[in-house]
């Protein structure tokens, strides 16, 4: 990758500057606070992004508020061509990228710059003068680790972040450590073993009551799984019987011999309808003709012929129509019965569930919520149920627990009584005399003198002996054990009180749940509009007559709607007759009636008609020479057809289509009973059957939940065995701190594990990668030194883990032998021949910045020759303000850019 060009908008003091770059080796000159770092940034920051604000950062907005920005052209091996434009007040600092015909985004520039990042550009491809101080003593570890720092990230950063993670893993855990956290919590740990080892030996039976106890819940949980898979096989045996109307249907649809392999299409179906139909009409005109030709020809009807001879078109007209007028009443009479037929299926199932057909029911439930719900209810009747017992049990055991109380404290009366014992009341007096004799003896001693005064000091000493023995002496009442037993039945009344009122607790909650869910069902049986079907049962089973009554609600509407449509039809060619309500009979007549008097009104002006003259008995001739001929079209055109679905006739038309359209109805029936029942009854199977399986899996429903009632129980018992074992709740107290401690180990070791293998793993790295590369680095960094010192050094290699270098004239030198320029050489030939072994992965511009602080003249002129050298390889940048490295540049012919500040 080269960079060719810039385009500054504005970025720091350039505004409007546009730079072009060699594709090799080149110089950027200008005297301090030229820009020359400025250009460093723009380049830096079209590739990566603008730079974040900051107190103590360098701000590159420009002063006078313009474009904050500007452009970059690369040329890269892959992509070609590339530009980069980044402006602040647009696409909120983002890049568009510019390929050829393509436009990217940011995701195109990380790919195109892959793997290039900014910390690899800012340390591995810019040269700076602290950067070439950081090798102080160049031995084989150190130079190794050193290098490969220097080489990857430009600083030690892995190292760094090496020791942190080393670090962060002995603040967690030291093999011989006490302080650190893993070590504490494992000490925690193996004491708090040792505890509850100790607490379960005392406990003997404990072990077993668990064992017993986890035997119980396991046989529970293999119960449930039975009566899950029972109440499945009892959900399809239920299914079955509610379809087996159903299935029947299907069977005997499958029983029927009917030829059902035929089917008619439906344009041919309609095609030969018509033919029919035309054929019909022709053979009543030509038995009309026929009829008229032989009546009596002397009536005189002078104003009806009138009238009809002005009529006589439209009349023609609304007769050739009769066919699709009687089409059209014949399918209103059917849908009237249809409605009429589905309204009274509809009244049974509204006067069974108290449904209407304003408010219809809605289907708002699926079956495996049903299924769910149905669960539910029984387990809340088992809990029910065992918490009953519970009560009754606890109950039972509070009334014996009384009587006994009651028992003990009848047979110790005096237990309880108030007044003070005998023996209380004696060791009372005997104190009372000791006082006074003590005080006697004081006022004696203080009174007499000789040995009368020691003989009452001597009682006085004896008084307070007896005093503070009584005082202090153990009470040793028998009865304290007796109070101690009575105090333990009242501790066991209480705890079976407590529990006694957890379990009502318990009832009323379950009891509050059934109320609920009975406001459930209730409040959804009223909003669906279910009517008397109020039951989970009735969901479940009569599901489908919701269905029925919704399909026939829904096929009604239809039928109404197109009825209504019929019924205008029918009323646009009622009103056509109204014309002819002053000559005809037809006040007060439905549309057939009227269709069959002006039939027989035009009938008999054609008769009157043919009266008239010889004329018109040619012409009856003439019409029925022209019937018989479309007579015998029709039956041409339908003759195809009629011998393709093998019908003998064109008059068995219509039998035969209804044979066809039976068949038709039974495999469109079939399809739908199929789809209905697909997977339901793998074999046949009679109702009986069903019946039997249903009786059977319902007795064994019914056993299981039995078994679970009974193991639920067994299994509250140890539960109360156990815990009057664990009475003092210590090792309950200990598992669960166990379970706390345990938990804190695994997270500690997990971040512990994970710090120790980042470490390991960048030791690998860095071994791995500094043991490939040393060598080849090595023979390149004598390449490169031997370049800048002219040829007075031409050996650099490892001896006895030092870095030495050799010269002309074949004598060895340590690092530390060399002067500071010389070293200055050597590691800036350490940076190039890393360069150059990373050129082929990562090639990207070399970007110097006055990096050659300790040259003297000749070092900078051999430094120029190597920047011209590395140029042919390698684009670089170098931006510097010294004008003897000009010079050089200008005898090596090599590009120099010479900055000046615009004038703003």
């Amino acid at each position: 990758m080269k960079i060719l060009a810039i385009d500054i908008a504005g970025f720091g003091k350039w505004q409007n500057k546009k730079i072009d770059f060699s594709e090799k080796n080149q110089l950027i000159y200008g005297k301090n606070e030229a820009g020359k770092s400025t250009i460093y940034q723009f380049i830096q920051a079209i590739l990566f992004g603008f730079p974040t604000k900051g107190k103590k950062r360098k701000s590159y907005v420009p002063k006078n508020g313009g474009s904050y920005g500007g452009r970059l052209w690369l040329e890269h091996a892959v992509y070609g061509k590339v530009q980069i434009e980044r402006f602040r007040e647009l696409n909120k600092g983002q890049a568009k990228v510019y390929v050829e015909e393509q436009v990217g985004d940011e995701r195109l520039l990380a790919k195109i710059l892959h793997p290039l990042t900014k910390e690899l550009f800012q340390s591995v491809f810019t040269f700076q003068q602290e950067q070439l101080t950081q090798l102080e003593r160049l031995e084989e570890e150190n130079l190794q680790t050193a290098l490969l720092a220097l080489g990857i990230s430009g600083s030690d950063q892995l190292l760094k972040t090496r020791e942190e993670y080393f670090k962060a893993a002995q603040d967690i855990y030291k093999l011989k450590g006490s302080r650190p956290q893993l070590n504490e919590r494992l000490k925690a740990y193996q004491e708090l073993s040792e505890k509850i080892r100790a607490k379960e030996n005392e406990e003997e039976q404990f072990t077993a009551v668990l064992t017993d106890l986890a035997a119980r819940k396991e046989q529970i949980e293999n119960k449930r799984l039975t009566l899950g898979k029972q109440k499945e096989a009892l959900a399809l045996a239920e299914k079955q019987l509610l379809n087996y109307p159903l299935f029947e249907e299907w069977l005997q649809l499958q029983q029927k011999s009917g030829d059902t392999s035929m089917f008619i299409d439906e344009n041919e179906q309609q095609q030969l309808l018509s033919l029919y139909q035309e054929h019909k009409f022709l053979q009543e005109e030509l038995e009309r003709l026929n009829r008229s030709g032989w009546e009596s020809v002397g009536d005189e009807r002078s104003d009806e012929y009138l009238f009809y001879l002005n009529e006589e078109e439209n009349i023609r007209y609304f007769l050739s129509q009769r066919y699709t007028m009687n089409k059209l009443l014949a399918e209103i009479d059917w849908m009237k019965q249809s409605v009429q037929q589905n309204r009274q299926e509809m009244i049974g199932l509204e006067n069974k569930w108290g449904w209407s057909e304003t408010q219809p029911p809605r289907l708002f439930f699926e079956d495996h919520q049903l299924l769910e719900l149905r669960e539910q209810i029984i387990e809340r009747k088992v809990q029910l149920q065992t918490a009953q017992e519970n009560h009754r049990s606890l109950e039972e055991s509070i009334v014996r627990q009384e009587k006994n109380l009651e028992t003990f404290e009848a047979a110790n009366q005096e237990l309880f009584q108030r007044k003070q014992p005998k023996r209380q009341r004696s060791t009372s007096a005997l104190l009372l005399l000791s006082v006074v004799i003590g005080i006697a003896g004081v006022l004696g001693g203080l009174l007499l003198t000789g040995p009368l005064s020691w003989g009452s000091w001597l009682l006085v000493l004896v008084c307070l002996c007896f005093f503070g023995w009584q005082l202090l002496r153990p009470k040793n009442d028998p009865n304290d054990r007796m109070k101690q037993q009575w105090q333990q039945k009242l501790t066991d009344l209480d705890q079976l009180t407590e529990r006694f009122h957890q379990v009502s607790e318990s009832i009323d909650r379950l009891q509050e749940d059934e109320l609920q869910l009975e406001s459930y069902i209730s409040q959804q049986t009223k909003e669906n509009h279910l009517g008397r079907m109020n039951r989970l049962e009735y969901w479940m089973n009569h599901k489908e007559e919701i269905k029925r009554y919704l399909l026939l609600l829904q096929t009604n509407q239809e039928l109404r709607r197109q009825l209504a449509d019929n019924q205008e039809e029918s009323d646009q060619w009622l009103k056509q007759t109204e014309r002819y309500v002053n000559w005809l009979p037809i006040v007060g007549k439905d549309l057939g009636t009227r269709v069959a008097i002006l039939s027989d009104f035009s009938d008999e002006m054609e008769q009157l008609r043919l009266r008239q003259g010889n004329q018109e008995d040619i012409y009856r001739k003439q019409a029925l020479k022209e019937i018989k001929s479309k007579q015998q079209d029709v039956l041409e055109t339908a003759r195809p057809l009629l011998y393709q679905y093998q019908i003998l006739g064109i008059e068995d038309v219509p039998e035969k289509l209804r044979y066809y359209q039976q068949n038709e109805t039974v495999e469109s029936r079939k399809a739908e009973l199929q789809r209905i029942l697909a997977g339901l009854y793998p074999e046949q199977v009679a109702k009986e059957q069903l019946l039997t399986k249903k009786y059977q899996l319902t007795a064994e429903l019914s056993q299981l939940e039995d078994d679970i009632f009974k193991l639920q129980k067994d299994e509250q018992r140890l539960e109360y065995k156990k815990k009057q074992m664990a009475e003092d709740g210590s090792l309950d107290n200990f598992y669960q701190e166990q379970a706390v401690i345990r938990a804190e180990i695994e997270d500690l070791a997990a971040e512990w594990s994970s710090y120790r293998l980042a470490g390991q793993l960048l030791i690998d790295l860095l071994t791995e990668l500094s043991e490939q590369q040393l060598p080849a680095l090595l023979k390149k960094t004598a390449h490169y030194f031997s370049i800048l010192t002219d040829h007075a050094y031409t050996v650099v290699r490892l001896e006895e883990e030092e870095l030495q270098v050799r010269n002309s004239s074949g004598q060895d030198f340590a690092v530390y032998d060399l002067s500071t320029g010389t070293k200055d050489q050597l590691i800036m030939s350490v940076r190039f021949a890393f360069l150059s072994l990373q050129g082929e992965t990562n090639p990207c511009p070399v970007l110097i910045d006055d990096g050659w602080l300790h040259y003297d003249s000749q070092r900078k002129t051999q430094l120029a020759k190597l920047f011209q050298h590395f140029g042919e390889v390698q684009q670089i940048i170098c931006f510097s303000s010294d004008q003897e490295m000009v010079s050089y540049y200008h005898e090596n012919k090599q590009p120099v850019i010479q900055l000046e500040v615009e004038k703003r």
